[in-house]
C-alpha cells in the first residue's frame, strides 16, 4: 500500500513537471561555465529535475552501502555472540549434569550404606 501511495505521488509530481515544462517552452539563455547555450526552458527543466534524480540516487546508494556493511559488521558480531553463549550454556549444563550424577552416586552410597546398618532390607528396584 505504502508503496502504491509513492507511485501515485511520484506519477502526480511528474504531471505537473511535465505540464510547467509544455507551458514554458520558450528559449532561455544558460550559462554553464563560461559557455552560454539558448535552450528551450524544457530542455533546462527536464535536465535539471535528471540530474537532482542522479544526485539523490548517488547519495542514496551510499547511504545504503554503509547500512549494508554495517549490518553486516552487526550480524557477524551477533553470530560470534550467539556461539559464545551456546558455548557457556552447553558448558554450565554439563557441569549442573556432573554435579547432579556425583551428589545422585553419594546419596546412593548413603544409602547403601545406611540400609545394612539399620539392618532393612533395600527396597526392591535398588542394589
Amino acid at each position: 500500500m505504502k508503496n502504491q501511495q509513492r507511485l501515485i505521488v511520484g506519477l502526480v509530481i511528474a504531471l505537473i513537471v511535465i505540464i510547467f515544462a509544455l507551458l514554458n517552452g520558450q528559449p532561455v539563455a544558460v550559462n554553464f561555465f563560461g559557455a552560454a547555450f539558448k535552450w528551450p526552458l524544457i530542455v533546462v527543466i527536464v535536465v535539471c529535475l535528471l540530474l537532482g534524480a542522479l544526485v539523490t540516487l548517488l547519495v542514496s546508494t551510499a547511504a545504503i552501502t554503509k547500512t549494508r556493511k554495517e549490518m553486516a559488521t552487526l550480524t557477524k558480531a551477533n553470530q560470534e555472540l550467539e556461539t559464545k553463549v551456546e558455548a557457556k550454556v552447553e558448558a554450565a549444563v554439563e557441569a549442573a549434569t556432573k554435579e547432579q550424577t556425583a551428589e545422585i552416586a553419594a546419596l546412593k552410597r548413603q544409602l547403601e550404606a545406611a540400609a545394612p546398618a539399620a539392618g532393612h532390607q533395600p527396597a526392591p528396584g535398588t542394589k
